[in-house]
């Protein structure tokens, strides 16, 4: 289980993720970039299931942004 104080900064950190790449259109480059910072935040965490839940959220998130484009 994951110390509260890390789960925070999960979420910080997952926030600055999604408000990165929610925002703008997003090119090749810009898809690449997101799955190497999400990857990093996943090995940052310790491949915890809840960090892998919380990536997957804001991927999903992005994901369905782009394809409403």
């Amino acid at each position: 289980m994951m110390a509260v104080r890390t789960v925070f900064n999960l979420f910080c950190d997952s926030w600055q993720l999604y408000r990165k790449y929610i925002a703008k259109a997003l090119n090749a480059d810009d898809l690449d970039g997101f799955i190497q910072e999400s990857g990093d935040l996943f090995q940052k965490y310790r491949k915890e299931p809840f960090a892998k839940d919380l990536l997957l959220a804001v991927t999903n998130e992005i994901e369905r942004k782009e394809k409403d484009k």
